[in-house]
């Protein structure tokens, strides 16, 4: 009969291991397996969590291999900060300064935690206390920054062989509710921008705020971060703005970018942007390589405006989502201003932050809303249903197509240039295409989702076509196809 022989002598009333094999014990009042291994003179003792012999052997084995992988080298008798600094060294080539800022500053707030304990002796215990201690006091977008760099780093120390497993996984981020974000209105850029230039009547305060209105203009007209107008400082390699990234010929403005590979971008200059840059120049008379705005900081003129108006405290970065948030109520798609934006993700965080927009635009937008039959609205003949595509039932529905089609020289209807077809179809009150085809070509000619409603209002649809199309491409079209109706179209295709 083969005998076991107890993990060690005991005190009554404490548990009883019994040695059935090398490294495995079980414990005698649960059945349990238990494993016990030394490496580097350090002991790992493990609940291997089975009570079946064949499954703790396995287990058993997984476990040696992975204390097999854990480095006795010099690196595992580091603490936590010492660790984290390395891990953000190893990294640091990868990250923005400001980024790397905020990390030291996380690991400053995790050390005091772990106290000086090597990292590979930390438990989950210690994490624990970490989120008793520290956590409950902190906010919960700082508790998530200070969780995910605290994850990262014992990560790390896994991928090292210093630790055999994460003991801060178990951990749960807390759910942070994003601040929202309040946007100054038109009038409120204007009644900023007026007082900031006014300063308090007096001339010499007026020369050192000028600069900051043209900052603040500035900002509200690209959708520029402050540290791509005027460069990330001394430290930095990031280079302020210079007038040799204007091309006033192109109507475009290069931003340098400053957060993120995708934030390097040429933007086109909207009238208010070339207008306040065409101001600047003729005012300064500047070298190419000069600085567009010579000032660093409108923060303490903004305080002072702000408060003498009544008006929420903005900062720098507000004047980024008036930006963003004007372009979107304008009509311009959102993938379109995450790029004018310099944003890397094709719009999810552009959708996410300023899909609300302004409350006096929900506002003018809910006047739109009728939960009754407009009385403004008379039918139209229908070239066919637009779900089931089906040919016109009626012969006073086929004549009416008829004599539509008449007034062209060139059948756009049967065309395979959806720019063509959409053009054609919005001169027309009659659906000479059948609305499901209609709506196809309407989002390949307007590069987005093209909503079946927004044909109560053709005029717009033409405008935002003619914003979209290139002037060159649109004079062919509109010889081929000339607009019966639009005013606005005649006059470009005019031109």
């Amino acid at each position: 009969m083969k005998t076991t022989q107890k993990m060690t002598p005991t005190p009554a009333g404490q548990p009883v291991f019994h040695k059935v094999a090398e490294n495995l014990y079980r414990l005698e009042s649960s059945g349990g397996y238990y494993a016990l291994l030394k490496r580097g003179g350090k002991q790992f003792r493990r609940s291997l969590k089975t009570k079946d012999r064949k499954l703790a052997d396995r287990r058993l084995n997984a476990l040696r291999a992975k204390v097999g992988c854990l480095k006795m080298s010099p690196e595992a008798k580091l603490n936590f900060e010492q660790a984290a600094n390395l891990w953000l060294e190893t990294n640091k080539h990868a990250l923005s300064p400001g980024t790397v800022k905020r990390r030291k500053m996380y690991i400053k707030g995790l050390a005091p935690s772990f106290r000086n304990v090597p990292i590979r002796n930390l438990a989950a215990q210690d994490c624990d206390r970490w989120v008793k201690e520290r956590g409950a006091t902190l906010a919960s977008e700082t508790f998530v920054h200070e969780l995910d760099v605290m994850k990262a780093v014992f990560e790390f120390a896994l991928d090292r062989g210093l630790l055999l497993s994460n003991p801060s996984k178990h951990i749960k981020r807390r759910k942070v509710v994003s601040k929202q974000i309040v946007v100054p209105t038109l009038d409120q850029l204007k009644q900023l921008v007026s007082a900031i230039r006014l300063a308090d009547g007096n001339k010499g305060n007026q020369e050192r705020t000028k600069d900051g209105a043209d900052l603040v203009e500035f900002l509200a007209y690209s959708g520029a971060r402050i540290g791509e107008v005027i460069g990330g400082g001394e430290a930095s390699e990031k280079r302020p703005l210079l007038w040799n990234d204007v091309d006033f010929e192109r109507g475009t403005l290069f931003l340098p970018g400053t957060k993120t590979e995708a934030a390097p971008r040429t933007i086109p200059m909207s009238e208010k942007l070339r207008s306040l840059l065409a101001r600047l120049k003729a005012e300064k008379n500047p070298q190419p390589t000069d600085r567009i705005i010579q000032f660093n900081s409108a923060r303490k003129c903004l305080q002072t405006a702000c408060k003498k108006l009544g008006l929420p405290q903005f900062t720098h970065h507000d004047f980024r989502h008036f930006f963003a948030t004007t372009c979107i109520e304008s009509g311009v798609d959102i993938p379109t201003v995450s790029r004018w934006l310099g944003h890397k993700d094709g719009g999810a965080l552009a959708m996410k932050r300023y899909g609300h927009l302004r409350q006096e635009h929900s506002f003018a937008m809910i006047k739109k809303v009728s939960f009754e039959k407009p009385t403004n609205i008379v039918a139209l003949p229908k070239s066919g249903d637009a779900n089931t595509g089906e040919k016109p039932s009626s012969s006073v529905d086929r004549r009416a197509i008829a004599k539509a089609k008449t007034k062209y020289s060139y059948p756009w209807w049967a065309s395979e240039n959806p720019l063509e077809v959409f053009w054609g179809q919005l001169n027309e009150e009659v659906f000479i295409v059948p609305m499901e085809k209609i709506l196809g070509v309407a989002k390949q000619a307007m590069g987005r989702q093209v909503l079946k409603q927004e044909f109560s209002d053709r005029q717009a649809l033409m405008d935002e076509l003619l914003e979209r199309t290139p002037e060159a491409t649109f004079r062919e079209i509109a010889a081929r196809i000339p607009a019966q109706k639009s005013e606005v179209a005649n006059e470009h295709a005019a031109n």
